[in-house]
């Protein structure tokens, strides 16, 4: 099964310190190996904003964010395809979903990976992605 992996889980799975961490990171560890992962563009850089600015004590340096985020995707799930002419379409969908606000965003990447092909959305933002989600299943990882 193609998942759209989104960055809740991403974050969960690299970070040590995440309360969730074990459960995402087993999760994500079997899913390389038994689905095909897609991952929107926009959760590797916010997934890189959010490990760069948590607390001091939980924070990570540029370089490692860089490091795990690199380390666990790269060869292992695929970026969803965005180019300038997507942004329309993708305005369109969020248009539609409908979101304003932040949930811009959970919109734009629920465009992104269905586009892309994902049959599920695997998130820990469940109840505001299938909210916003009308054409493609929503669940946690532990609903797998």
């Amino acid at each position: 099964m193609k998942l759209g992996v989104d960055t809740s889980v991403i974050v969960a799975a690299v970070h040590a310190n995440h309360p969730m961490h074990v459960p995402a990171a087993t999760w994500l560890d079997d899913a390389f190996s038994s689905h095909e992962l897609v991952v929107a563009h926009h959760s590797v850089l916010e997934t890189y904003a959010v490990l760069t600015r948590l607390p001091a004590k939980y924070r990570l340096s540029p370089s490692e964010a860089q490091m795990v985020i690199h380390g666990t995707l790269h060869g292992n799930a695929h970026i969803a395809p965005f180019d300038s002419e997507s942004v329309w379409e993708s305005l369109d969908a969020i248009i539609a979903a409908p979101a304003a606000g932040g949930a811009a965003y959970d919109a734009f990447i629920i465009h992104l990976l269905a586009t892309a092909g994902a049959e599920r959305i695997v998130t820990y933002n469940v109840r505001e992605f299938r909210r916003l989600a009308h054409e493609i299943s929503v669940s946690e990882p532990s609903d797998l």
